[in-house]
């Protein structure tokens, strides 16, 4: 089966003239489909000298969803979709807020912009007119991200997210022109910094899916498990073994095959014990 079938089965979507319904429909698809989590790279980075390589193929992409549910981060996320945009015959490219983060812009039939990011664990179902609408807020319970242009900076827009009413201290950090594109080498260095040890990914566990069908969204950062409902109301839980942990990815996640355990494993090698209670587990 080629790679752009079995894409498409995952998301259980069927190819389509570009447009924007289509492009909304294929955002709420990846969200929901495909975990935002480090547990593949975490994987990945263990087994970099044995693989030969620290970034997953297209075709591995697909095939370790099917056999271990992985997802996968921004960069991940992103190289595959914008590949799946662009097939489909959008016209779509990378921009990257910040050093960190890479999200997607798409250039529709009416040659307006639309922001896209399947890969921040954040409420964007739907295309953000960041251009057209200045007033755009997507939202889910308490959190809420606005797309905004820069207060100091002209031309260059700010990606704001709320949880709570209460600004989330590093989003001001992620700041991107729309003009200034980048290609996939041109990711390669902010991939590269992203596996060294002691970077934001390999020091943590982090999961999060979107579950539209229940109304909500689960998520686990380190030992902490919580659920946001649309209504705004939330469930926390702090889980106290693997096991544990693992019981919660299978029944609440729905995410069987996910291997948190070697995840939790290799986080120990690296000096990161999740059950510690110094560990940092803020959402």
């Amino acid at each position: 089966m080629s790679w752009f079938k079995q894409y498409c089965q995952q998301l259980k979507i069927h190819p389509e003239r570009p447009s924007l319904s289509f492009l909304a429909t294929i955002c709420q698809a990846h969200l929901t489909t495909y975990p935002f989590e480090n547990i593949s790279k975490l994987i990945y980075y263990y087994d970099q000298q044995k693989n030969g390589f620290i970034h997953p193929s297209y075709q591995l992409f697909l095939e370790n969803h099917h056999r271990y549910d992985f997802g996968g981060t921004c960069y991940t996320l992103h190289i595959n979709l914008l590949r799946l945009l662009k097939k489909l015959g959008f016209r779509a490219t990378f921009t990257m807020l910040g050093k960190s983060h890479v999200a997607i812009l798409v250039r529709l039939p009416n040659k307006e912009r639309v922001y896209i990011d399947c890969g921040s664990a954040a409420p964007l179902f739907h295309p953000v007119h960041f251009e057209t609408d200045p007033h755009n807020i997507s939202q889910f319970g308490q959190d809420q991200v606005m797309i905004r242009p820069h207060p100091d900076q002209p031309g260059y827009y700010v990606y704001l997210r709320y949880r709570n009413g209460v600004l989330l201290p590093d989003s001001k950090k992620w700041i991107f022109h729309p003009d200034q594109s980048c290609h996939f080498h041109d990711l390669l260095p902010a991939i590269q910094e992203s596996m060294q040890p002691g970077a934001f990914f390999l020091s943590m566990l982090r999961c999060q899916l979107w579950q539209l069908d229940q109304k909500r969204s689960v998520s686990l950062k380190n030992n902490q498990f919580h659920i946001q409902y649309a209504d705004g109301s939330k469930f926390e839980h702090t889980l106290t073994s693997i096991l544990e942990m693992k019981e919660v990815v299978k029944e609440e996640f729905r995410l069987p095959k996910l291997p948190v355990e070697k995840a939790v494993h290799i986080l120990e090698t690296l000096g990161i014990d999740l059950f510690n209670k110094s560990v940092e587990n803020r959402f």
